[in-house]
């Protein structure tokens, strides 16, 4: 393994020499040149020098240097990122450097004072690309010195292109969107002021991605049924309806007298349409589109002396494929727009539709975007990558959920700009189309309230839950720096010799988390759940078994490899974090080492009394005297009732049914039937009953709704925190901390979840048996959840359910999916 520096790049001849020296290999794998890395970097140098020059350079595969036969050459990558690299400069004449980067500039020296030498260490930084250096005598420029300098956490012609290439389109679509959104009203006369070359740009660029969604809406297009009337012979036609009877009584020159039988009928038929505005839409797009091809072509022709006969072909080749579709489609059987007086849901948002609808947008307007992220300069990959990590995550959202509204795209008098630079913030609101929640993802955003320091990391996803008045948070912050535990290192002793972020950002993280705290009332709280790295790296797989990835489970601080082809991890986690139940986002809160004496679980044991009603006039005399009665069990006086509710069954009161009422107990006394002010037909007057008096009747947020379920007896008993928890009235059976969790979890998959229950009458019920989804049934059983389909079942340890409870029902939907798709 090389570690000494040794010559890279010799440039000399009699009266002139220029040594680079540095390490030949990959900084981040120091080993033996990779064969299979294909990875070419550029070196090249002109001189006004007359004399001949020898250019060498570092060849690994021969480990030497070799001469070029040229004054530029490609070979395998020699300069990285955050390297030092040793400059050596001799020549007959004074000399000086000059650079454009200050700091290399002054990194070189003449030692002893020697005009005709420059020596000094160079490191480019986060600095990548082409880096020019002119070497100077008397203010005149004899020789230039381009080479290329390559990032060392990235491949540079993947994904350094593949980043830059993102952050466009991204950018890009959110701009769509934006047009979209805008531009509602729209007439084919308004003027377009795109210009030609942009407009064949565009077109170049969105060609084959019109003809996929074009695809897509072939498969389905929008059609609608349309009646036919034709007037046959009578043989010929299938079905008589009244329509038919109604035109031959008008018609009974066409009613053979002699046989009584009619010889022509009129034919009503049923067919399908194509010939819609959308559809119109889309052959006039199309036929204005070969129109503008057209008029480019001819215009390229006159203004250019000598055309490119490829372009020529590429936009004949065009125009063929547009003319194809439009006439061997379903668009042939489509009339002509008349006009567009406002553009439908369909091609807003139906696949297919949405996208041609986009693109016809962006043909139209072109798309001039302003922002400073259009200005970042190449050589600032670590920024590119920090932009790249907030529109990436931004588009793993967007697979998913719906997007209620950005701040990245605004418009004002200087056109459409892009919001999003380095000392501005900006944010993006979602919402869980399932469960309706609202989440927001926030960049560079201050966060707490600035009691000591004030706190600003790159990525904020901010969740709302249904159940709970607080917001849950988490941090993503991209740190362009990898680790790759070199062999013989303490990072790679320590991680098992796998690459990942540096400690220091790590630790940075455990800062933002338990640094960020907001005022509650009297008290200040943490806000943030966890906070975890985003760092360049391809191998997923491997990262799995790094430490900072196994204590995202254990701490909620850790790390995620983040690229553009390296993004399930963090798609995956995103996913679990917002679909899961606020029970689960709160769990993965680090609690203080003393929290288990002062923090209570939530409490399954009884306080509360479900009671029926025998009439709708009882349920008003409840009402108006703050009360509830029932005969007295020896049941009732075993709880330590706190609260009663009222349930209003079906055969009572209809669609009114379910429990909507519910107050505190302030007293309970067991009286006489006879002492109660409503009237009784069914009980003797000296029964003892227990009444409760209620503080107030309260309502509940929402009416908890019977289901088909009911109470044959008088009462059943729950706790206060499923009452206002619950959706429907079997969910108040439930009785355990693990069964309200799953039960919670599942709701938030699929909304036909049922609670497996022997009896429909609640009363009659001691404990749920499990849950059910469709034909799948699950239950827990002593430490373990079991899922279960005919012969096939799956099993889980009751704590791998409550520590990842994502993880695990997305298995067991798996099951069901499975079962759906048979």
């Amino acid at each position: 393994m090389a570690t000494k520096k040794i010559d890279l790049i010799t440039i000399k001849n009699n009266k002139f020499s220029l040594n680079i020296k540095g390490k030949p290999l990959h900084p981040d794998h120091e080993k033996e040149f990779p064969e299979a890395n294909k990875a070419q970097a550029a070196y090249s140098f002109s001189s006004t020098l007359e004399e001949i020059f020898d250019f060498k350079y570092h060849d690994p595969e021969i480990d030497q240097l070799r001469l070029s036969k040229f004054n530029s050459t490609k070979s395998y990558p020699l300069f990285f990122e955050y390297q030092n690299y040793d400059f050596y400069l001799e020549a007959e004449m004074p000399i000086e450097i000059y650079h454009p980067n200050r700091e290399i500039r002054e990194s070189l020296s003449h030692p002893n004072d020697n005009p005709n030498v420059l020596y000094g260490s160079i490191n480019f930084g986060s600095d990548i690309g082409y880096s020019e250096f002119e070497i100077r005598s008397n203010s005149q420029v004899v020789l230039t010195f381009k080479l290329e300098v390559f990032p060392s956490k990235i491949d540079y012609q993947k994904d350094y292109n593949q980043l830059l290439a993102e952050v466009n389109r991204e950018v890009y679509n959110l701009a769509y969107d934006f047009l979209r959104k805008t531009y509602q009203q729209m007439k084919i006369s308004e003027k377009q002021n795109i210009t030609e070359a942009e407009f064949f740009v565009i077109i170049e660029n969105i060609f084959d991605d019109l003809f996929k969604a074009l695809k897509r809406v072939e498969e389905s297009p929008h059609h609608r049924i349309i009646k036919k009337r034709n007037v046959r012979p009578a043989a010929r036609v299938k079905k008589m309806g009244r329509q038919s009877l109604k035109w031959l009584n008008k018609n009974s020159r066409h009613y053979d007298q002699e046989l009584k039988l009619p010889e022509k009928m009129l034919a009503v038929e049923k067919e399908l349409s194509y010939d819609n505005f959308e559809n119109k839409f889309i052959k006039w797009s199309f036929s204005e589109l070969i129109k503008r091809l057209k008029h480019f072509k001819a215009n390229y022709r006159s203004y250019k002396l000598n055309p490119d006969p490829d372009l020529i072909a590429e936009i004949d080749k065009m125009i063929r494929k547009l003319k194809l579709k439009l006439k061997h489609s379903f668009l042939a059987e489509v009339g002509k727009l008349q006009k567009i007086d406002s553009i439908s849901l369909v091609l807003q948002m139906a696949p297919g539709y949405k996208e041609l609808y986009k693109y016809y947008l962006m043909l139209l307007k072109g798309l001039s975007l302003n922002g400073d992220i259009f200005r970042l300069s190449i050589k600032e990959l670590w920024q590119l990558y920090e932009y790249w990590t907030f529109l990436k995550l931004n588009s793993l959202l967007q697979d998913k959920y719906k997007m209620v509204k950005n701040n990245i795209i605004e418009l004002d008098y200087s056109g459409i700009n892009v919001t999003l630079s380095q000392g501005a913030s900006a944010e993006v609101e979602y919402q869980n189309p399932i469960t309706g929640e609202k989440f927001t993802l926030s960049y560079n955003r201050a966060s707490g309230d600035s009691i000591t320091t004030n706190q600003k990391p790159d990525n904020i996803l901010s969740l709302s839950k249904n159940d709970s008045e607080h917001q849950y948070k988490f941090i993503f912050d991209a740190k362009y720096r990898l680790n790759t535990a070199e062999d013989g290192t303490g990072y790679s002793k320590r991680y098992n010799g796998i690459p990942g972020p540096e400690e220091s950002d790590i630790n940075t993280m455990h800062r933002y988390r338990d640094a960020v705290a907001a005022e509650m009332g009297e008290n200040y709280r943490r806000t943030m759940v966890g906070a975890y790295v985003l760092f360049p790296y391809h191998d997923q797989k491997k990262f799995k078994n790094h430490k900072f990835f196994q204590s995202i489970e254990q701490v909620n601080i850790g790390a995620f490899p983040f690229l553009p082809d390296s993004t399930e991890l963090v798609s995956e986690f995103l996913e679990n974090i917002i679909d899961e139940s606020v029970q689960s986002n709160f769990d993965r809160n680090l609690l203080p080492a003393a929290a288990d004496e002062f923090r209570p679980e939530p409490e399954f044991k009884v306080d509360l009394l479900v009671g029926s009603l025998s009439s709708k006039k009882q349920l008003q005399y409840l009402l108006d005297n703050n009360l509830y009665y029932l005969p007295l069990q020896q049941s009732i006086l075993n709880h330590n009732l706190k609260y009663t509710a009222i349930f209003q069954s079906k055969a009572k009161f209809g669609d009114q049914s379910g429990v909507t009422y519910y107050g505190r107990i302030k007293n309970k006394k067991i009286v006489k039937r006879d002492e109660i002010g409503f009237p009784s037909t069914r009980s003797s007057g000296d029964q003892n009953y227990i009444l409760f008096e209620v503080e107030s009747w309260q309502q509940l947020g929402k009416k908890i709704k019977s289901e088909g379920y009911g109470v044959s007896g008088s009462h059943i008993y729950s706790n206060l925190m499923l009452l206002k928890k619950a959706d429907t009235l079997p969910e108040l059976s439930i009785r355990s901390l693990k069964e309200w969790r799953l039960w919670l979890e599942l709701k938030r998959l699929k909304e036909d979840i049922k609670l497996k229950l022997k009896n429909n009458n609640l009363d009659q019920n001691k404990k749920i048996e499990g849950f059910k989804i469709g034909k799948v049934e699950i239950k827990f059983k002593e430490n373990r959840l079991l899922a279960g389909l005919k012969d096939e079942q799956l099993e889980f340890f009751k704590l791998e359910f409550m520590k990842n409870p994502r993880a695990v029902l997305n298995k067991i939907m798996e099951l069901f999916k499975e079962y759906e798709d048979n």
